[in-house]
């Protein structure tokens, strides 16, 4: 080590703690890649492996991409199964002394993206975790939309049990304990041969009781498990902890839309295994494994990305219980016999944004103006829609009426702030609208007419 350059000192101490990702690291106004990983990178994204002098005899591979252009290959290599960590530059280069300070600030794995641009705005991206500790447990979340359910499975017939959950929700990202998967034979087969989803191993801690207990506690902010509906020393909160340390994990930034968990039981919903959900063609057909042609393309006619993702979510999770589903069938008969109110509430909800996922963005931290703004004109609808729903006479369609929040205060604060014409990122500035701070307009104007600023001084 002692032959390297002081960068590729630091990269590979940086790389070193990051041993299962392809590491992006940022060079200037590139994120570069060096050794295996640039040899990796080059053939996936089709990228042109160079050298670089490191301090050894021989050339260090290496290859790299514009860092405003990054999400495109991210995405790429997120798709195909391989975790990113992004290793940022933290100080500025122009006022740094000596080397510039890096750190990683975002691991990317399939199970982890939040990101519009690698997500599908119709399905949800779902990372799961399978607990052996206390009994079996399972848990989906989806990052980007804060969604969390857990539920217990039978000791018997375990690995059956365990497919049709798999095959329910489809997630792109499994943690299991080291060792686990290889006693486990059937579930593996059905993992490489129908699921495209990436297994990610963790140590025995991660799935640790009193360990995951604690991680629970300190996040939902609760006195015990019990008071989200999970029993103590449960596998159940096995699962959720390990899930909860792997978002904080990656995320770096110590937040996470997660707020609520869903404990639900196979008495709510109709077992489907993988075999009844392929032959009915619920999601896809068997032929072309489309959506064109399957049962979730003749019923989707729904107008925002969240309905899209509901709607799947029934498809998959029918209901058994006779009050929860006549609760939902007198909602559903009352717009279809209205046909004007119907008409009006598919008007309404035609440009309605992904709030769930602009709010995550929000969290973490990585919304830009144009979300905000995407705020403001879904809140306008909020109004409308509360109105056309004030006359409805079903509990379903008077809930949600009741529920809905028209946001004035906050999408009055971002009309007043944000600029209409605000730019995509933050980085480019023009985003405050003139006359919204007074201060700020002083500044602005100082640099706009710096000349006649500086001609006023001298």
């Amino acid at each position: 080590m002692a032959e390297l350059s002081p960068m590729m000192r630091q990269y590979f101490e940086i790389k070193d703690a990051n041993q299962d990702s392809i590491l992006f690291f940022r060079v200037g106004d590139f994120y570069e890649m060096f050794f295996e990983d640039a040899k990796t990178a080059s053939e996936e994204l089709d990228l042109v492996l160079t050298g670089k002098d490191c301090g050894l005899s021989e050339r260090a591979p290496m290859c790299g991409v514009p860092y405003h252009s990054c999400d495109a290959y991210i995405a790429r290599l997120i798709e195909k199964g391989y975790k990113v960590s992004i290793c940022e530059q933290v100080e500025n280069p122009a006022t740094a002394k000596g080397l510039v300070k890096r750190d990683i600030i975002r691991t990317i794995t399939p199970g982890t993206v939040i990101e519009d641009t690698m997500l599908e705005e119709g399905k949800n991206n779902y990372l799961c975790a399978i607990s052996f500790v206390g009994g079996v447990g399972i848990c989906f979340t989806d990052a980007s939309t804060g969604e969390c359910y857990a539920t217990s499975l039978p000791s018997e017939n375990t690995e059956q049990h365990l497919i049709d959950e798999l095959s329910r929700f489809r997630p792109r990202e499994i943690l299991i304990e080291k060792g686990k998967l290889e006693a486990l034979k059937t579930l593996g087969r059905f993992l490489e041969i129908n699921l495209t989803s990436v297994v990610t191993e963790r140590e025995n801690q991660s799935f640790d009781l009193t360990a995951t207990e604690s991680r629970i506690l300190s996040h939902f902010q609760v006195i015990s498990t019990e008071n989200l509906g999970i029993e103590n020393g449960s596998a159940v909160a096995s699962a959720l902890g390990a899930i909860m340390e792997y978002i904080y994990e990656t995320g770096v930034t110590g937040k996470t839309s997660v707020n609520r968990v869903e404990i639900y039981t196979d008495n709510q919903f109709m077992r489907l295994d993988m075999t009844a959900v392929r032959n009915l063609e619920l999601l896809e057909t068997m032929r072309s494994k489309q959506k064109r042609g399957s049962l979730l393309w003749v019923i989707d006619k729904t107008k925002t990305a969240m309905g899209k993702r509901l709607i799947r979510n029934w498809v998959t999770k029918p209901l058994v219980n006779i009050t929860t589903i006549t609760y939902r069938q007198n909602a559903i008969e009352e717009l279809c016999e209205n046909t004007v109110l119907r008409g009006e509430v598919t008007e309404a909800l035609s440009g309605v944004r992904d709030i769930e996922r602009i709010i995550t963005k929000i969290v973490y931290g990585t919304a830009g103006p144009r979300d905000l703004l995407s705020i403001a004109s879904t809140a306008e609808r909020f109004p409308v829609l509360k109105g056309l729903l004030g006359g409805v006479n079903s509990k379903m369609l008077k809930e949600i009426c009741n529920n809905i929040d028209a946001l004035e205060d906050i999408r009055g604060l971002i009309e007043a702030a944000i600029d209409d014409k605000a730019p995509i990122t933050v980085r480019e500035g023009g985003i405050i609208k003139e006359g919204y701070n007074e201060q700020l307009d002083i500044l602005r104007g100082h640099m706009k007419n710096s000349s006649d600023v500086l001609a006023q001084i001298e």
